[in-house]
């Protein structure tokens, strides 16, 4: 949640670049609209059910308490034609990227931001 803040915090950085963030969660789709609520400039989506980190490969096998898998810290540049440009998974996942190192990632490899 501290990282969903610092980006909500650089939301007109982000618009200036012609870039949108979304975050998928895999809390309720009740709590995913309220963390909506609480970050306006950001697109928050339940994946509860897990598909899309699936899909994704966003997986940390085993890595809940309980042995169950969670949902990996990833962030994933996008192009408008759906082109994955650069995807990032942090080792641990107690550290993820500051707002400066996404904005910086998405100059090198979305100059045009995700509009062509």
């Amino acid at each position: 949640m501290i990282e969903l803040g610092e980006l909500e915090k650089r939301h007109a950085d982000f618009e200036h670049k012609n870039t949108r963030i979304v975050a998928a969660s895999v809390e309720s789709q009740k709590a995913a609209q309220k963390t909506q609520a609480e970050h306006p400039h950001l697109t928050i989506v339940s994946d509860r059910d897990r598909k899309l980190i699936y899909a994704l490969g966003a997986v940390s096998p085993y890595g809940f308490p309980d042995g169950s898998d969670a949902a990996a810290a990833t962030t994933i540049l996008v192009d408008a034609k759906g082109t994955v440009r650069w995807l990032y998974r942090p080792d641990l996942a107690i550290v993820p990227l500051s707002p400066d190192e996404v904005l910086a990632a998405v100059a090198r490899y979305l100059p045009g931001g995700w509009v062509n």
